[in-house]
């Protein structure tokens, strides 16, 4: 998780301005309040330093919740809602990475500290069923301030852990305030609150816990919810087999951010001027001897995209596959014989390898060369999502009909779209036994379903995940 709180700091340094903002506001009122008390009481009361602090502290909080949930947000008018609850944790154990996690996660603690101030700002707020609804009508109004001014998204999801994130806010300060409650009440209040805050922070924890214990990674095109598609007729054009099967999982080997530096700068020879980490791959920007280049090196599978300008790239005048071969040689790339080679219109070169198997190696996917000449140099680009999978072992998987019911009680991605275009009968053209990588480098097996829908005359692809 150390890739979450990068993220969390980097939200954090784009927020400074903000912060330091309300830092010298917050300095500012309380120079106003302090010169006000004085003039009024000419120094016969003291300052009630805590409670005007504990003030400005709850509007500079309120001012940082504002502007991320209602100022932030630029481009056109747009609306958009979500009212599939839980919809946003399952898209992000599906992808299980740092920005899925880290929008759930932090719209859970950017409401801590709503339910931790206000009990502390009036003895009214020490009920629980005074704070944590409060917390819920805050999130609501926001809420429908983005749906009704097209102001990012209104989002069933955010209510959820926004409410969540006030509770436990206030469960955490009632157990420290219950330290000062009478002798016989304190140690059962103490443990009460602290149990209470505790409890949805273990029932989170176990989430992470659960995927490092499971044997396989997630898919990112799983569906996140189920869509009612009752109004459908469903027609079949195909032969789907009422019997279940085994097939083979494959892996790869999966790429740490330490891997990809490494290679990264082996295969262009030197250290990277700038590097950057994404969701998917990290970003490398390159400068030597008067020549530039990027590379892009993705962490699920290893494969990889370099560009480079006046890099040598010799395959002759009249080249053919052999030579093409021979070039890439010096990128320590070997392509199998079984690769189907193309020469493109535009000039480039394509190997393709679909589901090749020999022996425990599976190899899928494409090899794209191109070599382009520039007005006052040469551009040598090669997108390498050619990649050599293990064999892992076999594993039990649904029958086609399964997956058929599945497709039908509408649980697949796009299953939205094809709701919404689809007006009263659909046709399944289809259904193949496919593979997709999961988050943890394992080739799963999956069924692709093609769907013709005949309002638009188009197909669609559905994908359902085969492992049981």
């Amino acid at each position: 998780m150390s890739e979450f709180w990068r993220y969390v700091l980097y939200e954090l340094k784009n927020s400074l301005v903000l912060v330091l903002l309300a830092g010298v506001l917050a300095a500012a009122g309380l120079a106003v309040a302090f010169f006000i008390h004085k003039k009024k009481y000419k120094g016969q009361r003291k300052f009630p330093w805590g409670k005007v602090f504990l003030w400005l502290m709850f509007l500079g909080y309120l001012l940082i919740v504002i502007y991320a949930t209602m100022l932030r947000w630029s481009g056109f008018f747009h609306r958009e809602w979500n009212f599939h609850l839980f919809r946003a944790w399952r898209e992000a154990w599906n992808n299980y990475s740092v920005k899925n996690w880290a929008n759930v996660l932090l719209n859970v603690a950017m409401f801590g500290p709503l339910g931790f101030l206000l009990p502390l700002m009036g003895k009214q707020f020490r009920k629980w069923y005074v704070t944590i609804p409060a917390g819920f009508g805050t999130s609501l109004a926001i809420e429908l301030f983005q749906l009704a001014f097209g102001r990012g998204i209104c989002d069933v999801d955010d209510l959820f852990c926004n409410a969540l994130g006030a509770a436990m806010g206030y469960f955490a300060i009632m157990a420290i305030l219950s330290v000062f409650n009478e002798r016989g009440k304190r140690m059962k209040a103490i443990l009460g609150y602290t149990g209470l805050t505790l409890v949805p922070v273990i029932a989170i924890g176990s989430i992470f816990v659960a995927y490092h214990t499971q044997e396989y990674g997630n898919l990112p095109e799983a569906a996140a919810y189920s869509v009612n598609l009752d109004h459908l007729e469903w027609k079949l054009d195909c032969d789907l087999p009422d019997s279940a099967e085994n097939a083979p999982v494959y892996c790869t080997q999966t790429m740490s951010k330490d891997d990809c530096d490494a290679f990264a700068e082996a295969l262009m020879g030197c250290e990277a001027d700038m590097v950057s980490y994404y969701q998917e791959m990290a970003y490398y920007n390159f400068h030597f001897e008067n020549k530039n280049g990027i590379v892009m090196v993705y962490y699920h599978d290893g494969s990889y995209v370099f560009s480079v300008f006046d890099l040598p790239f010799e395959i002759g005048n009249e080249p053919d596959r052999k030579s093409v071969e021979k070039a890439l040689e010096a990128y320590s790339i070997v392509v199998p014989e079984a690769a189907e080679f193309v020469i493109e219109d535009d000039g480039g070169y394509t190997f393709t390898c679909d589901k090749y198997i020999d022996g425990a190696v599976m190899m899928d996917g494409t090899l794209r060369v191109r070599n382009e000449v520039t007005e006052h140099d040469t551009l040598l680009s090669i997108e390498n999502r050619l990649v050599r999978y293990t064999y892992y072992k076999d594993i039990a998987i649904i029958s086609p009909q399964e997956a058929y019911e599945e497709l039908k009680d509408g649980n697949f991605a796009y299953a939205e779209a094809l709701k919404h275009y689809a007006k009263d009968s659909v046709t399944v053209v289809s259904c193949t036994l496919d593979y997709e990588i999961d988050t943890k480098g394992f080739y799963q097996p999956v069924y692709i379903f093609e769907i013709l829908i005949p309002e638009t005359g188009n197909t669609d692809l559905a994908m359902i995940p085969a492992m049981k």
